[in-house]
């Protein structure tokens, strides 16, 4: 039997995993069931799967966990305690916990699992440098769950390609999200229910929102850039509003490939779950398919493009200011605390106020964060 973890399994792509193992696989153990604040979906979660252990970050809620957990023989832990079940080895760890808290956990599921599925983009964008070299240190494969970096991965694996020196440009798609036609200056009365409604994409709160802003685009460019050790000028956005084609591989000789399958986060979950190249969730039928567009992203319509050129990408205090305050602001915008087009005047106004350090390991990424979010929350920008 496979021991598995999967951090963040009352979350979208949580409940998916639990669902796709239930339905297709038999040799799955698993071992630890991990949820932000969701304890009456851990506890039903947990009576069904009967894992070794569940825990919640936010221990306040431990005792209603507990009335609701039928079998007493699983281990309930909390807050800080949860790192230390991550020190027990596991096959495969699935890390779905969305934000920046995200890499107190990814440590030591690298040190103790042979195969880490992240789909956590702030993790990688602050602490990439880090994760990848840990990983290769501890001989874990880092299996990308983002649709465009799993095409991406999908492309290299199934091509028998070692190296890019054959590419010339790795563009990653964006659906545009629901503004995509809307005109910036429209968007100053923009509701917390209209920025969710995604057009292609079930995502959580956060992702969504990044969605719209282009912000999500930008983390993923940084996240490609360390998950294949690619340069950022290989890699560019393209707008595509129909999704089903996640990334656009351009050769050298001018060749452009196409990745495409079902916009459905089922596909790369199944694949890091089951090593067979068979998938019964991609199943795009190209018949079907009546048009595709792509367009170029409109800088001013999404100024987050525009500060992201800008911005210093081999600062990696500049990438966590770009991260952390964008992480800050879209948390206000869904408190109601600022309006939806003040989300990258957070960004801007920090990476010209905060502080820039040396950052040496992940232990300085997390502490650099801490010390932002603590300025952000004492004084604003």
């Amino acid at each position: 039997m496979k021991k598995i973890n999967i951090l963040g399994s009352t979350g979208i792509i949580g409940k998916n995993t639990l669902k796709i193992i239930d339905k297709n696989f038999d040799n799955f153990n698993i071992n630890f069931l991990l949820a932000n604040n969701n304890y009456k979906l851990l506890a039903q979660q947990a009576n069904k799967f009967m894992p070794n252990y569940i825990g919640l970050l936010n221990s306040k809620n431990y005792y209603n966990l507990k009335k609701l957990l039928k079998n007493k023989n699983i281990k309930i832990v909390t807050g800080n305690d949860c790192i230390e079940i991550l020190k027990k080895n596991v096959s495969s760890t699935i890390l779905a916990i969305s934000g920046i808290s995200a890499l107190e956990l990814i440590e030591q599921s690298i040190k103790n699992s042979k195969k880490v599925g992240i789909v956590n983009k702030e993790a990688l964008v602050s602490a990439g440098k880090f994760i990848i070299k840990l990983a290769k240190k501890n001989n874990t494969k880092i299996f990308p769950l983002d649709s465009e970096h799993y095409s991406i991965y999908n492309y290299l694996l199934y091509s028998n390609l070692n190296n890019f020196k054959n590419i010339k440009k790795i563009y990653l798609t964006a659906s545009g999200g629901p503004f995509l036609y809307k005109k910036i200056n429209s968007l100053k009365n923009v509701t917390l229910k209209q920025a969710l409604k995604h057009p292609t994409w079930k995502m959580g709160l956060k992702n969504t929102i990044d969605s719209s802003t282009m912000i999500n685009k930008c983390l993923e460019i940084i996240e490609a850039h360390y998950l294949f050790n690619l340069q950022y000028d290989k890699l560019d956005i393209i707008i595509h509003p129909e999704s089903l084609i996640h990334s656009i591989i351009n050769t050298k000789d001018g060749s452009l490939n196409l990745n495409m399958s079902n916009n459905d986060m089922s596909i790369p979950l199944f694949s890091f779950l089951n090593n067979n190249i068979n998938n019964p969730y991609n199943n795009l039928d190209i018949k079907e398919i009546n048009k595709l567009r792509f367009l170029k992203p409109n800088k001013k319509q999404f100024p987050s493009l525009r500060i992201f050129d800008q911005l210093n990408k081999n600062s990696l205090s500049d990438l966590i200011i770009f991260n952390t305050s964008n992480e800050y602001a879209v948390n206000l915008f869904i408190k109601n605390k600022i309006k939806y087009n003040e989300i990258t005047n957070y960004i801007e106004k920090s990476l010209n106020k905060f502080e820039k350090i040396n950052i040496y390991n992940i232990k300085d990424v997390i502490l650099y964060q801490k010390y932002l979010f603590d300025k952000l929350n004492k004084q604003g920008i």
